[in-house]
């Protein structure tokens, strides 16, 4: 098996144990993306009514996100 590098293939997680690969996953929340589509009419609103409150369309986002209880 040739190395480029430090690189090898295979999965990085073949190389952890179950519990390592678990704890790593704890450390990192990570991102992900959402991405739909609405009306313009509706962003428009959208947009204005996080204007209004002086955040950008992420964050009034995801600060309705975080006030949602958990479940």
């Amino acid at each position: 098996m040739s190395t480029f590098g430090k690189l090898t293939p295979g999965r990085p997680s073949a190389n952890k144990s179950k519990d390592q690969l678990m704890e790593s996953l704890k450390d990192e929340e990570g991102t992900a993306r959402v991405n739909f589509e609405v009306p313009r009419s509706k962003h428009q609103k959208l947009k204005i009514h996080a204007a209004r409150r002086g955040q950008s369309v992420r964050e009034f986002l995801t600060a309705y996100i975080d006030s949602l209880p958990d479940e």
